[in-house]
């Protein structure tokens, strides 16, 4: 305001003295004109001082972004390093039906004694069904041999361990219904029926072949409970706490065998069977993976857990915090 009043007051003076007619108006627009040429000026001098802020934000976000790239990369390079570390030291790999049936006789012989098993497999005749229906033929003599070990070490983990938990896909002992009902046989529907459908794409599995795995499967299990029953002074804190051996899941991710000793040289080992009913379409290439590792072990247990609903039970939480794994 004083810059205008001086210039208004300048243009009126220099009016008087030339004798002129100047305009005011012309003053004050010459004014405006100027102070608006200056408002753009400073505007534009603004506007590239931001730009050249902005481009140093950029090129600063640029180069911390590089960074947390490379940080990124670093880490994911010692993360697989660990892994292979780990996969080299405390885990063995399995291709194959016979040799991870193989393994798991050894796993269950070696569990002998144990504080705790946990088992969650398809069907407690473990690894018949696959043997009797895989294409092309597996050998009968061998595969037979394997399967009625596994069926009797399981019998001995029942009578010896002193706790021991067995997990299958749930079905009915009896049924006239076939195909059964989904809702209470996920066995068939989740498991034997995709299985069989891999090695007989063209066929369909008959009422036949269907109860005379659940057949199999019963027998088993009944065998398990009694032996369990009958050495109940072997696991006294199971039996005080009311759980049973056997449980039913609807779910099966994949298959685990699970032993805790702390008597053990390994206190923590597990087996895990990667065919379950999320991976039927690779059934004929069956894979196992064997870990000593305790954190990957305590995991496979709090899965077992959930998906037998244990974590859900006050008399096994009381259990676990009396008797803690």
């Amino acid at each position: 305001m004083a810059l205008f009043l001086v210039l208004i007051g300048a243009g009126l003076a220099a009016s008087n003295l030339l004798g002129s007619h100047y305009s005011i108006i012309g003053s004050v627009a010459s004014f405006l004109a100027l102070f608006v040429a200056f408002q753009s000026w400073k505007a534009a001098d603004n506007a590239s001082r931001k730009t050249d802020e902005a481009l140093q934000k950029m090129q600063q976000i640029s180069q911390e972004t590089q960074q947390l790239v490379e940080r990124s990369n670093a880490v994911e390079g010692h993360i697989d390093k660990a892994v292979t570390t780990i996969s080299d030291a405390t885990r063995q790999l399995y291709h194959g039906f016979q040799p991870i049936m193989t393994e798991i006789c050894k796993f269950l012989d070696d569990a002998k004694g144990s504080e705790y098993v946990a088992i969650l497999t398809d069907s407690a005749s473990i690894g018949t069904f696959y043997s009797h229906h895989h294409q092309p033929p597996l050998n009968p003599r061998e595969t037979q041999a394997l399967t009625d070990r596994i069926q009797a070490l399981l019998v001995d983990r029942a009578r010896d361990a002193r706790e021991f938990y067995m997990a299958t896909l749930t079905t009915e002992e009896t049924s006239e219904l076939f195909p059964p009902t989904k809702e209470a046989n996920t066995l068939f529907h989740s498991y034997a029926q995709g299985v069989w459908k891999q090695f007989h794409p063209e066929l369909q599995i008959t009422a036949a072949e269907w109860n005379e795995h659940r057949q199999a499967h019963y027998r088993v299990l009944h065998a398990v409970e009694q032996a369990f029953q009958e050495t109940a002074a072997q696991h006294t804190d199971q039996t005080q706490a009311q759980l049973p051996p056997h449980y039913a899941t609807s779910v099966l991710p994949l298959q685990l065998f699970i032993r805790a000793d702390a008597q053990a040289n390994e206190p923590f080992r597990a087996l895990v069977v990667f065919l379950g009913q999320y991976n039927l379409d690779r059934v004929a290439d069956a894979r196992a993976m064997q870990t000593a590792d305790p954190e990957l072990v305590r995991t496979f247990i709090s899965m077992f857990e959930s998906l037998t609903g244990q974590d859900d039970m006050p008399a096994y939480r009381e259990l676990r915090r009396r008797v803690p794994l």
